[in-house]
């Protein structure tokens, strides 16, 4: 679209949305998603499950006018069963822990906050009554597992065989390709290796607090000068504030950078799934193409009239592949930057935090 000017204008959500909470439901987690109209006061809230969200996604990927789309990924399912609660706490802990790490949604909402604004800011998605529908009307979208059988599964791994030995005559998609394949590994090595020092950042806050632990007993159980509250008072101050710091640090990483390399490996995927239904679209029109030189003169007309309808669908496709790339690759490195400097930004304050507890921690000591 564009102005009286002729300069294009960049599409406007027609709707804003934040994820409140969320809550344990039995084995559920329920949603509580606001949206607000633009130009508008009122706010509007429904509560959604993770089986919406994957219907939400289906229904945006089935539609007619999607050709070209690289969807959002969709957002982690939340954790509910014990076995995945022992696992994140094995992670967060190590060893053997006593007590599990306690329910906190709050990196599922910011997923799911996520997934619906990129939905929303999409220029060929952000006006589907699909989408409206779902952040507006409290009764939930039909709650009808969305599954892919083995047979879906092998054709998929079948055609990516097929598709991958397949040479893009258009240089520029055949080179976005590679890098995708390319890009895709790098970004799900990046997320796993900073998923690892996020985890780390936990176990640091956790040693921290048995520090914390061990001192309160042994200056119970040995009350000597050597354990007196004026050594050990300033001393289990700055243990306190060193997990706590550390705990700050962990939340603050996943939530900036964490969440972000999280986001786009799965968009790589997406754009992956995007690129195959153009390639596979190119694979059929060579098939068709044969077909015509071969065809016989009583079935020339049909074999012609089947090569123009996939060329036609083939320039549509590449047509609206090309700005869609250029969006995407844009929004990426928005993104990363973004990311990069809420974690430099959250590091530097921490740091700042940690010198000033330290420091009076020394002062105290040194005036002994």
């Amino acid at each position: 679209m564009a102005d009286a000017n002729g300069i294009a204008k960049q599409f406007q959500p027609p709707f804003t949305v934040k994820v409140l909470s969320a809550a344990k439901n039995g084995e559920v987690v329920e949603f509580f998603v606001e949206s607000t109209k633009i130009a508008e006061e009122r706010a509007n809230v429904v509560i959604r499950q993770h089986e919406d969200f994957v219907w939400l996604l289906h229904c945006l990927q089935t539609m007619e006018n999607v050709t070209s789309v690289i969807f959002p990924p969709l957002p982690d399912r939340p954790m509910t069963s014990l076995q995945a609660a022992e696992k994140k706490t094995k992670k967060q802990v190590g060893g053997k822990p006593s007590i599990l790490v306690g329910d906190d949604y709050g990196v599922n909402c910011k997923a799911n906050e996520k997934f619906l604004n990129l939905l929303l800011s999409h220029p060929r998605l952000g006006n589907s009554s699909v989408l409206q529908k779902f952040i507006r009307e409290k009764e939930a979208p039909p709650r009808v597992k969305v599954r892919r059988g083995i047979f879906g599964v092998l054709t998929k791994v079948v055609d990516d065989i097929r598709v991958s030995n397949f040479k893009d005559s258009n240089q520029d998609f055949q080179q976005t390709r590679v890098s995708n394949e390319e890009n895709i590994k790098d970004m799900k090595q990046a997320a796993s290796s900073f998923q690892k020092i996020v985890d780390t950042q936990h176990r640091i806050s956790n040693a921290y607090t048995e520090i914390y632990s061990l001192l309160q007993q042994m200056a119970v159980d040995h009350a000597t000068p050597v354990f007196s509250s004026q050594l050990t008072s300033p001393l289990n101050e700055a243990i306190q504030h060193a997990s706590e710091l550390s705990n700050v640090s962990a939340t603050n990483s996943q939530r900036s950078l964490g969440s972000t390399l999280h986001l786009y490996a799965g968009y790589s995927q997406s754009q992956h799934d995007m690129l195959q239904k153009r390639v596979q679209k190119a694979i059929e029109l060579d098939g068709a193409k044969r077909n015509y030189e071969k065809a016989k003169p009583q079935k020339k007309t049909q074999a012609e009239n089947d090569m123009r309808k996939l060329e036609n669908e083939l320039e549509v496709m590449t047509s609206l592949a090309k700005p869609e790339l250029e969006r995407f690759n844009r929004q990426r490195i928005l993104a990363l930057q973004a990311g990069l400097t809420q974690l430099a930004d959250s590091e530097i304050k921490n740091s700042r935090d940690a010198v000033a507890v330290f420091a009076k921690s020394c002062s105290c000591v040194q005036q002994m």
